[in-house]
This record gives C-alpha cells, structure tokens and sequence, in this order.
C-alpha cells in the first residue's frame, strides 16, 4: 500500500518575509557597527591622550561623540528615568567642558553646558571618557584610580552604559 502526501510549496506571508528582511537588516547594521567599532578601538587604543584631545578637543567633536551616545539611547533600559546627566569632561590644561544629556518622552537629546538640577553628574578626563566609550570597558579602574567622580544617583550611575549602548545589558 502507498501512502501519498501531497506537497505544496513553501509559502511564506509577506508579514514573515518582512521581518525576516527586517531581521537581517538589523543583523547587518549590527556586524557593520561591530566592525567600526574594532577599527575604532585599535585606532584609538593607539593614540596618546594629547593626540586624543586634539582630535576630541573641540566641541563639535565633542557633540558628535554624544550624539553617537544618544542615537544608542534605549530607553527600556532607562527604567522610567526622566532627566539630565552631566557629563563634565576635562582638559590636561584644567579647562572643564561640561555636556547634558536630557531624558524625556523616551529620548535623549545632548546639549553644551550643564543641566540645572542633573541627577548625575560624571567627571572624567576627556582622553579616558573617549576610549571608554569606544572601548565599551568598564568604568571601574577610573573611579579607582580616581580619574572619574561621580555625584548624584548612584543606581542611575549603575545604568548609563546600557541605556546609550555603549555596553550591553547583563
């Protein structure tokens, strides 16, 4: 006896080919921006820090760093944060430029100068906070070592390298 199954060809519906095209897409911006970001680090982790902050030294180099930040904005890892975050980077020659970012309505946006009432502001030398956030390492040794102060919200603190994507979540 001879059993026969009738095969009809593989259809898939135009939702499921649009998210697999979707998927893919994501899945190639992830491994270009992966690889941008290696030549990056080994462009950078060759660099001096004076060489560093002439290269970032200026402010439109300094806007386009925390754009880069808030375009990574997650803000499912914000946890319902709504405010400012203070980045206040120095200079060896102890000029101190200082930059906000706000959080509101699930955005981010970046902005010269300091924020009123931040919830937290991070004090960092610029060379260190440029190969942290093309590095993706951790803040740890700065704070160590004492290059890094915080103040402010320290549960907030603990969350800022995932909320701009510059780490991922654990």
């Amino acid at each position: 006896m001879r059993f026969s199954i009738p095969v009809r060809p593989w259809r898939a519906s135009l939702r499921d080919l649009a998210g697999q095209i979707a998927q893919a897409r994501c899945s190639a911006r992830d491994k270009l921006r992966g690889r941008g970001q290696a030549g990056l680090r080994r462009v950078i982790g060759g660099v001096s820090d004076t060489r560093l902050e002439q290269i970032f030294g200026t402010s439109q180099a300094q806007r386009a760093a925390f754009a880069m930040m808030t375009r990574h904005f997650d803000p499912s890892r914000a946890a319902g944060f709504e405010g400012a975050i203070v980045y206040d980077l120095g200079l060896a020659d102890g000029t101190r430029r200082p930059w906000s970012i706000e959080v509101h309505d699930g955005q981010a946006r970046v902005r010269p100068g300091e924020a009123a009432a931040a919830a937290l502001t991070i004090r960092v030398p610029l060379a260190a906070f440029i190969r942290v956030l093309t590095s993706g390492d951790s803040l740890h040794p700065l704070i160590l070592d004492g290059r890094l102060t915080m103040h402010g919200d320290t549960g907030l603190a603990s969350r800022v390298a995932e909320m701009f994507g510059t780490r991922p979540a654990r």
